[in-house]
C-alpha cells in the first residue's frame, strides 16, 4: 500500500476527523455550499465575491455556410479579446420529463370523437412511450457565468484546493454600500457580455433570483429536480431545511437577538460593542 506524504495525511485527517470546533453539532448541507446568499439575481459567495448567470440560446454551427462559420468565429474571437475579466461557460444537460405531456394526450385521445384521429393519437402515444423506454431525451441549456472577485486569485497547490473544496470556509461580511457598489460593477460586466453575445447572434437573458435558485437546485439535486419542482422563493421562510423527525438536526432553541432586515448591515452591528445582562461589554 502506498504511503502518504505529510501534506496528504494532514488533508485526509482534516476531512475525516469529527468537527470539534462546532461543539459536536452536525452541520447542515447548506453550510457546505460555496455561496451564502442569492439576492437581486446575484449569487453572493462565502469569500465575498459575486456571480451573475446569463442564459444563452444555442446556435447550430454545422448548418451554417463556410462564410457564416468564419464570421461567427471572428466575432467570437473579438468578443473574447474585448473582455478584461474571466467568464465561465456552463453547459447543463437535463432529462426531459414527458409524463405530463403524455397524460394530457391520453385525455385528449379518450375524448376524441373521430375514430381515425383517436387511432393515430394512440399510435403516436405508444411510439413516444416506447422511445422513452429505450433512450433518455435530453435538453441542453447554455449559461455564461460572470464573476466579480474582490482580490486576485492566488496560486495554490492541489492539497490546498482540495482542502478548500471539502471544508466550510469563513464567510466574509460586507456592508450594504460595498455590496451595492460591487453589484453595479457586476451588472455593467454582465451587460457587456450580453452585448458581445448579441453581436455573435446569440440571444441572452440575465437570470433573476427565482431562476438562479432553480438553476442551483437542479445542479445540486439532479434526481430530485426531475420529479419535484422547486417552490416559489417567496414561500420559503426558513434559512435551513431539515428532515422531519431527524434527531441529529434538532437542537434546542437558543435565545438570540433578532436578525437585521439587511444581511449586510450585520457587519455594523458586529463592530459595535454589545452589553451583556450584567452591564459590561460582551
Amino acid at each position: 500500500m502506498a504511503q502518504l506524504n505529510p501534506q496528504q495525511q494532514e488533508y485526509v485527517n482534516s476531512t475525516t476527523a469529527p468537527d470539534n470546533k462546532k461543539g459536536g453539532k452536525q452541520l447542515s448541507t447548506q453550510s457546505h455550499l460555496q455561496f451564502s446568499e442569492i439576492k437581486d439575481g446575484v449569487i453572493v459567495m462565502r469569500d465575498g465575491s459575486l456571480r451573475m448567470a446569463i442564459l444563452c440560446s444555442p446556435t447550430n454551427f454545422d448548418l451554417k455556410s463556410p462564410q457564416e462559420k468564419d464570421a461567427v468565429e471572428f466575432a467570437f474571437q473579438g468578443f473574447l479579446n474585448g473582455l478584461h475579466f474571466p467568464i465561465q461557460i456552463v453547459i447543463q444537460s437535463r432529462k426531459i420529463d414527458l409524463d405530463g405531456y403524455l397524460n394530457k394526450l391520453d385525455v385528449i385521445q379518450s375524448n376524441q370523437a373521430n375514430p381515425l384521429l383517436a387511432s393515430l393519437m394512440e399510435d403516436y402515444i405508444l411510439n413516444i412511450r416506447g422511445l422513452l423506454d429505450e433512450v433518455n431525451i435530453m435538453e441542453k441549456r447554455f449559461y455564461v457565468v460572470v464573476p466579480y472577485y474582490l482580490a486576485a486569485i492566488s496560486k495554490e497547490n492541489i492539497i490546498t484546493k482540495l482542502r478548500g473544496a471539502t471544508t466550510v470556509g469563513v464567510e466574509v461580511s460586507q456592508t450594504s454600500t460595498e455590496y451595492e457598489q460591487r453589484r453595479r460593477d457586476l451588472q455593467q460586466r454582465t451587460g457587456l457580455v450580453a452585448q458581445g453575445l448579441a453581436q455573435i447572434g446569440v440571444r441572452s437573458a440575465v437570470l433573476n433570483t427565482q431562476e438562479v435558485v432553480e438553476l442551483l437546485y437542479s445542479s445540486y439535486n439532479i434526481d430530485e429536480s426531475q420529479a419535484q419542482s422547486l417552490v416559489n422563493i417567496d414561500d420559503v421562510n426558513t434559512p435551513v431545511v431539515t428532515r422531519e423527525g431527524d434527531p441529529a438536526m434538532v437542537h434546542p432553541e437558543q435565545p438570540k437577538e433578532p436578525e437585521p432586515d439587511d444581511l449586510y448591515s450585520a457587519a455594523n452591528r458586529q463592530s459595535t460593542p454589545q452589553q451583556n445582562p450584567t452591564g459590561g461589554p460582551r
